[in-house]
């Protein structure tokens, strides 16, 4: 092995520990060395924030806390299935709905405390289409998806008591299927108090898929046979845990597949404006380097923006694989990874100008 080719492989993995390594691979690397350097510290932190977007599943929201759901849309997907009714998705990727009434298609009222725990609705409105409607005594415009969904709140709040002036209401959990979109919101049963929101679409569904068929589809261990009757549904959930289970981990799976389009786009944003920003700070950290080093007292104040530019470069990868490896072990929030690798290069930056660049005293 050649002699320079040892100095720099010295100097480059000296380099993640030491400023004096790094200021030394910036002189003895060759520029296409550096671009990939500085690129890869660049990349490294973004795969845990690329994978935790990556990984959201639609479902997160009912694992934490159904509110019901587990229960209510079993029976919802029993009687849709009892009644032959049919959801399918089209060509277009849409479902062929013109009804606009804000009338429930299904409800599901427990009979111990007689309130509603589930309205299910179909809406013939796509994404697009705007309307002007009265919210909290202000006329806006607003999209008619949003209106519609208002009017549900709106109309079928229950008065469960009543103390004088005081009302308490009771809003039911409650799904849309609009033509483009799929919505539901949980409430916190025998309150109006709001839990879970999704919304996804039927971007990933092969044109034909039956939404009702595919919530009542047999697992290998469950057989889930046409029911004659409600009263047989009542029997059929309550002799047979497992339709039950069945049937939500079908719906669980209807959620994630109809957020799938939301999270891909959502991870591919989130990977640009992150990558954009850790690109952007890695440049300005070159320019501030360069910067204080301009001054009289400084004997460094002949570097060039492009020497600056290959000391950012090599002292950089250290704080990325930092982000890289503790974004991936450590369970953190997103605030806190993307800090992970910006926190570390201000101070390694901050240190350099304070220890091997700073001016003669």
């Amino acid at each position: 092995m050649k002699d320079r080719t040892k100095t720099l492989l010295k100097d480059s993995f000296g380099s993640l520990v030491s400023n004096d390594r790094a200021l030394a691979a910036a002189k003895t690397s060759p520029i296409w060395l550096t671009i990939i350097i500085f690129f890869l510290a660049v990349l490294l932190p973004l795969v845990p924030i690329t994978t935790s977007y990556a990984s959201v599943s639609g479902a997160s929201g009912v694992n934490a806390n159904s509110y019901g759901l587990k229960n209510t849309v079993s029976h919802f997907a029993l009687e849709m299935y009892k009644d032959g009714n049919t959801l399918v998705v089209n060509d277009e990727n849409k479902l062929d709905i013109t009804n606009t009434d804000v009338t429930p298609i299904y409800e599901y009222k427990n009979s111990i405390t007689n309130l509603t725990e589930l309205r299910v609705f179909v809406a013939g409105y796509d994404n697009k289409g705007k309307t002007t409607a009265e919210i909290n005594g202000k006329t806006k415009t607003v999209k008619n998806q949003d209106k519609y969904v208002n009017d549900i709140y709106e109309n079928f709040k229950e008065v469960v008591s009543e103390e004088g002036d005081t009302k308490t209401y009771s809003m039911s959990s409650f799904m849309v299927f609009f033509k483009d979109v799929y919505t539901f919101f949980t409430f916190k049963q025998g309150t109006d108090t709001a839990g879970t929101s999704f919304q996804g679409d039927y971007k990933s569904f092969k044109p034909g898929t039956d939404l009702y068929k595919l919530l009542v589809e047999s697992s290998k261990t469950t057989e889930i046979t046409k029911p004659a009757s409600s009263e047989e549904i009542k029997t059929m959930l309550a002799n047979n845990v497992q339709i039950e289970n069945t049937i939500f981990n079908n719906y669980k799976t209807f959620l994630k597949v109809s957020y799938r389009t939301a999270k891909d786009r959502s991870t591919l944003y989130s990977t640009l404006i992150f990558g954009g920003i850790y690109l952007g700070l890695s440049l300005l950290m070159a320019l501030i380097i360069w910067l204080l080093t301009r001054g009289k007292n400084n004997p460094f104040n002949y570097m060039s923006l492009l020497t600056t530019f290959k000391i950012e470069s090599w002292i950089s990868l250290a704080p990325g694989l930092i982000g890289l490896l503790l974004g991936l072990i450590l369970p953190l929030q997103m605030s806190i990874k993307m800090m992970l690798f910006i926190a570390p290069l201000g101070f390694r930056v901050m240190f350099l100008l304070t220890k091997q660049l700073r001016p003669m005293q």
